[in-house]
Order: C-alpha cells, then structure tokens, then sequence
C-alpha cells in the first residue's frame, strides 16, 4: 500500500508530540547531512578544477581522473582512465579530458 504525502502528514499529526519531534529531528539531520555531503562535494570539485588550472599543459589532450585535486589515473584512452580509477576503489570517477582553451575567447550571434 503507498501512501500519499498528505496521509503521511494526517498520520504525522496523529501522533504524540514526542514521537513528531522525533520525525522532525530525523528530518532535521538527514537535511543536514546531505547538505553537508554536497558542500564536500563542491569543494572537491573546486579542487579539481584548480589542479586542472595548474597542470593543464602537463595533461594536453589527455584523460585524467582526479579526487579533489589528486590524480588518480591519467591517459589518451579515457575507458582506460575509467577503469584504472574503478580498480583504486573510486565510485564515481572525476573525469575530464584536458583541452587546449582559447584565451580571450568571446562568442557571439552574427
């Protein structure tokens, strides 16, 4: 049987407040925690993108795999990169192909 958001509510309310508190903290916590979770996931990912800055010449045209701004495999075939960071134990891999950027670039309708 599934429920609807408004009988989970009606069911909520029906209970003594000590137990709603309970919900509500549990809501509470597990807000935080993914908020927390994606905090940590930006800055590594700020962290990527600065050591991609920094070493970008070094990796020309090439796959690297990072973990903030650790390298964890780096290559012209990126399945290659991919796998090597699934085998270091990397879930969801960082991949980027290192591009050669326009400087100055501006782009516009003509």
């Amino acid at each position: 049987m599934e429920l609807t958001t408004s009988e989970i509510i009606d069911v909520i309310h029906s209970l003594p407040n000590n137990e709603q508190e309970k919900i509500r903290k549990t809501l509470e916590n597990e807000k935080r925690e993914r908020n927390e979770k994606l905090k940590a996931e930006i800055e590594l990912y700020k962290k990527a993108k600065q050591w991609i800055d920094e070493h970008r010449e070094e990796y020309l045209n090439q796959w690297v795999c990072l973990e903030g701004d650790r390298l964890i495999s780096y290559g012209t075939d990126g399945m290659d990169v991919h796998r090597k960071a699934k085998e270091s134990g990397i879930d969801a891999p960082f991949m980027v192909r290192i591009i050669e950027e326009p400087k100055n670039f501006v782009g516009a309708w003509l």
